[in-house]
């Protein structure tokens, strides 16, 4: 008698042979295939063609059934074919199945969404559909986009708006994209920030622009908040933005006399009836020592010398918004409370228009921080194209032949921002530093059509990475001929940044406007 030994390879041979035998094919009549619970909810079965083709061929690409507990057969895949085939009939009557184990609820989802995503093109709704039933199975964002091979920026969307009844509602009507509709989604806890999104909506301004102004109004309302809270804390009787904004004046202590016409001195401040202070946010120029050390130095050095941005920073005003009851009054004004021009012999319109002017540039800037937050968002998945898109050659050609400064620039120190869209850590702390970055990304374009794109992606990196609040200020050709070619790549620009277009933007502020400008204590910071 002899033994039969089971080695490895013969077991996994046998489990192979059970998972094969556990599937079936089999013809069933449609009418007896039970619809499963399905991600899909649009069958389009009413394409005259498709209905015409059942019924007369029946249903050529088998659906894929399992048996539940009772021994029924539940549909995972073909649910389009199946009702059809049920409405319209087929030649036999049958219509071919492969039966399945029955699989895994997130399994099931997740086939059903790849199958239908990458063929026939799933409603928005459907995949916001999909997607919030994977995340109530405690599957992860990262593991969405991993099983439905949807790209994390849509899964991220699209859990977003799930917890969004009102933008869902509107998703699903038809009145916004799966993208916009994140957006709303957001901010739907503000009616006055929906609002300002309506009214982008409703003149096709960019929603990803209006709302990233929204995000950086929001951290900056928060952080006036912190800085007024740690000066309280500190015992200083701080007024909140709400309280400046209700007042009628906010005048500045320094800025006022005695009756007898004579400055307060500081110290004495705190002892101003009525004395409160005012959080404003001042501009710091860092000195240029620059300048200084290399005063007799070669002019030759000096050209890629960058000064050090000017920064705001907040600082502490003694202000009183009761001039009658503080006992001081404006200097130069004898019992008059007529607002004394901050410059002798400046009218009014004079005066105002400079006020104009400087909310038109805080406005402006504001904007132009928040744009480039979008923009270099855009950028980063703009550089990691596969191909250049039209005219590219055009813009490279320019740039390299022209030896425009940005791109001289770049190139000297090894492309800081193109590393920076690329997400590649750059070294630091030598000279030469990156060089054998760039190297390798040099090489791994090994096809005209990456090099290419990799050497379009150096000059838009290098032009984005000379640009600044300087650049609607001064607009240059060169800003109007990169920026116009994104455009006309696809990038929605900002009503700020059509201004290096030639365009001109909107002369209202609106909410852009510091409560501080329209008060006495207007020039708390400089403008330019």
């Amino acid at each position: 008698m002899t033994d039969t030994i089971q080695t490895p390879a013969d077991t996994a041979a046998d489990e192979a042979t059970e998972a094969v035998q556990a599937e079936e094919f089999l013809y069933l009549d449609p009418a007896d295939i039970i619809i499963g619970t399905n991600v899909r909810t649009d069958l389009r079965a009413d394409h005259k063609e498709f209905r015409k083709s059942i019924k007369e061929r029946g249903v050529l690409e088998a659906v894929t059934v399992y048996r539940n507990e009772d021994g029924q057969y539940v549909l995972l895949r073909g649910q389009r074919r199946t009702v059809t085939a049920a409405e319209v009939g087929t030649p036999t009557g049958l219509i071919p199945a492969r039966v399945v184990p029955q699989p895994a609820d997130a399994d099931r989802i997740g086939d059903q969404m790849v199958e239908n995503i990458h063929r026939a093109g799933m409603r928005e709704a459907e995949i916001v559909a999909g997607v919030e039933q994977l995340a109530l199975l405690g599957v992860s964002a990262a593991q969405i986009a991993k099983r439905t091979s949807i790209d994390r920026p849509t899964v991220n969307a699209a859990l977003a708006v799930t917890k969004a009844d009102q933008s869902r509602n509107r998703l699903d009507s038809g009145d916004l994209t799966l993208e916009e509709a994140a957006i709303f989604a957001e901010f739907e806890h503000d009616p006055e920030a929906v609002e300002r999104l309506e009214n982008a909506k409703r003149w096709r301004r960019s929603l990803a622009h209006e709302a990233q102004r929204l995000r950086d109004e929001a951290a900056e309302r928060e952080a006036d908040a912190a800085e007024v809270e740690r000066l309280r804390a500190e015992g200083l009787p701080v007024l909140s933005a709400e309280e400046v904004a209700e007042a009628d004046e906010v005048l500045r202590i320094e800025r006022l006399v005695t009756e007898d016409g004579e400055p307060l001195p500081e110290e004495e401040w705190p002892n101003v009836p009525g004395a409160r202070v005012h959080v404003v946010k001042e501009w710091v120029y860092p000195e240029d020592e620059y300048d200084e050390e290399s005063e007799d130095g070669d002019e030759s050095e000096d050209e890629d010398y960058e000064p050090a941005e000017p920064y705001q920073q907040y600082v502490p005003v003694w202000v009183v918004t009761d001039l009658a009851a503080s006992g001081l009054r404006r200097r130069g004004v004898s019992g008059s409370t007529t607002a004394d021009s901050s410059d002798e012999g400046e009218s009014e319109e004079e005066a105002e228009a400079r006020r104009e002017e400087r909310r038109r540039v805080i406005a402006n800037n504001k904007a132009w921080a928040s744009a480039e937050t979008v923009r270099r968002e855009w950028l980063a998945t703009f550089v990691a194209r596969k191909t250049a898109p039209k005219g590219a050659e055009a813009l490279i050609c320019e740039a390299v032949v022209t030896g425009h400064h940005s791109l001289s620039k770049a190139m000297d120190h090894r492309h800081p921002m193109l590393f920076t869209l690329l997400g590649v850590d750059r070294p630091t702390g030598y000279y030469g530093a990156g060089h054998d970055e760039c190297h390798k990304i040099a090489t791994k374009a090994s096809t005209p059509k990456a090099a290419t794109m990799t050497t379009l992606a150096a000059v838009i990196a290098a032009w984005e990475a000379t640009t600044g609040k300087h650049s609607w200020r001064n607009p240059t050709a060169w800003d109007a001929r990169v920026l116009g070619a994104l455009v006309a790549w696809g990038y929605q620009p900002s009503e700020v940044e059509r201004i290096l277009l030639g365009e001109e933007p909107p002369t209202s502020t609106g909410s852009d406007e510091p409560e501080d400008e329209a008060s006495d204590a207007e020039a708390s910071d400089s403008a330019a």
